[in-house]
């Protein structure tokens, strides 16, 4: 399976649930953190992520991965960086906004 069905197949649906959920509860405040929040994870992330490639603690195997890359990582690892904080967001929205 390649990166980008993986994340398809498992974190895709929980994109759709949490939106799904929380998506009566969206306002342009939460569009906005969730925009900031994803500007954080993405700078912080990124560097720390590329280091561990550099230093071989793990690879992107290219036959699996779509072969759009930034600095030594796939597009794939990013996406999984956003679809993961959009998800736990989102979440979190539903319970601390539920009606």
């Amino acid at each position: 399976m390649t990166y980008a069905g993986l994340l398809s197949v498992l974190l895709l649906p929980l994109l759709g649930v949490g939106l799904f959920r929380a998506w009566p509860l969206l306002g342009r405040r939460h569009v906005g953190l969730l925009a900031a929040l994803s500007g954080v994870v993405l700078v912080w992330t990124s560097p720390w992520d590329d280091a561990a490639v550099a230093m071989g603690l793990w690879r992107f195997d290219r036959e699996r991965v779509i072969g759009v890359f930034l600095g030594r990582l796939p597009i794939e690892e990013y996406a999984f960086f956003l679809l993961q904080t959009w998800i736990a967001s989102l979440f979190v929205i539903r319970r601390l906004m539920r009606p």
